[in-house]
């Protein structure tokens, strides 16, 4: 056999199983190859990542302690006492302003005892000259941890005591204020009959006439000084049973003497069917004050009307209506309030006197300007419901017993 037979051939060797298994092992290596690469570049973004996540874990880090260092200077200087209270009433945890009010010990102590030894978070009531501490609880967490706030209220409660006693001073002022502004109209009037007295040729019946009129003024003015210590005192006036023709009727002899000779009043004449609850010489006062006024702006010249009816089964309605200048449209919502005066010798307390009085007896007054000039003040009044028969006859008797 020839030698050159016997040899395999190159071609038959590369094509058969070792040249297959080296292209498989040749395509693993460039497989793990590209793996292990893609393998390198996650760990490269993993590490990036886990930098960059690592910097912001430390930087929310150092901003939670710098705002917890920030809290302890605030807890630290704050002017209130602060405490963290356990689930056993265990004080943990306080501010250097909750030692200096409550005292040391104070931290691992219990509220209970702590709030034994300061009387001061026992008071109800602020008294005088004494510290008053005020406290306040808030839950923490479900644990049963709590804060407990402590607020030292004395300045507070002096600011208050002063200035109640301020405002009651300058209550009881308005109200000598309001008394003298009251007493004024029937003494004037208690004036001008004793001047009437004087005269020699004075009749004795008009002699006694007007020494009846002077004491009705005196009594007038003594049911003004009991009225308004009474309102002083916090107490209504005294209510009775009134007919409104003797209220008007009242009114006109009060007034009347002191109109100037060309000055004209006319009063509407009523029946003794409206009747009222009320007292008589706070509404006279009021409706006094209401009719100077007019004469006083209106001048000498003054027509003044007293119109009074009933505006329905509940109300009556009372209208006091000149013709003088008119009130100024911007005065008209301030008209009522206390010390306000459009006149320069005004005490800016009789319109507030008549607001008062008319709202003591459950109505309302009002002001505004007529068409056709001058002004008018409008008063509605609850109608008091018509008693028994007997019960009227007691009131006509009491009625002309006074």
């Amino acid at each position: 056999m020839n030698e050159s037979s016997q040899q395999p051939d190159a071609a038959s060797v590369a094509s058969g199983p070792d040249a297959q298994h080296l292209a498989s092992l040749a395509a693993i290596s460039a497989e793990l190859d590209s793996s292990y690469r893609d393998l390198q570049e996650q760990v490269i973004a993993l590490r990036t990542e886990l930098s960059l996540s690592r910097q912001a874990r430390l930087r929310e880090l150092a901003e939670k302690e710098r705002l917890l260092g920030r809290l302890s200077s605030l807890l630290a200087v704050l002017p209130g006492g602060v405490m963290i209270v356990d689930h056993s009433d265990t004080i943990s945890d306080a501010n250097p302003a909750a030692l200096e009010m409550l005292g040391e010990p104070l931290l691992g102590e219990t509220w209970p005892v702590v709030a034994g030894r300061n009387p001061e978070l026992r008071q109800e009531q602020y008294a005088p000259g004494q510290r008053h501490l005020s406290v306040s609880s808030r839950a923490l967490r479900e644990d049963g941890e709590h804060v407990v706030l402590i607020t030292d209220t004395t300045e507070i409660h002096d600011l208050q005591e002063q200035l109640g006693r301020r405002q009651r001073l300058a209550a009881l002022g308005e109200m000598a204020a309001r008394l003298a502004h009251q007493i004024r109209t029937p003494l004037s009037s208690a004036t001008l009959y004793l001047a009437q007295l004087e005269r020699h040729d004075l009749p004795p019946e008009q002699r006694e006439r007007i020494c009846d009129r002077l004491s009705d003024r005196l009594g007038h003015m003594e049911g003004l000084i009991e009225s308004m210590l009474s309102f002083v005192r916090g107490r209504s006036p005294v209510m009775e049973p009134l007919l409104l023709r003797d209220v008007l009727a009242r009114l006109e002899g009060t007034v009347r003497p002191r109109l100037p000779e060309s000055a004209e009043l006319r009063i509407t004449p009523v029946d003794n069917t409206l009747h009222l609850l009320g007292a008589s010489d706070e509404l006279v006062g009021a409706l006094t004050n209401l009719v100077m006024n007019a004469i006083e702006i209106g001048g000498d010249q003054v027509r003044i009307d007293v119109w009074a009816g009933a505006r329905s089964r509940e109300w009556l309605q009372l209208c006091v209506r000149d013709n003088g200048p008119g009130i100024p449209e911007e005065s008209l919502p301030r008209l009522f309030d206390p010390f306000f005066t459009t006149r320069a010798g005004g005490t800016g307390l009789g319109l507030a006197v008549v607001a008062m009085t008319i709202s003591q007896h459950g109505g309302e007054v009002r002001a505004r300007n007529r068409r056709g000039g001058g002004a008018e003040f409008v008063i509605d009044l609850p109608i008091r419901q018509r008693q028994s028969s007997c019960q009227e006859r007691e009131l006509d008797h009491v009625r002309r017993a006074s």
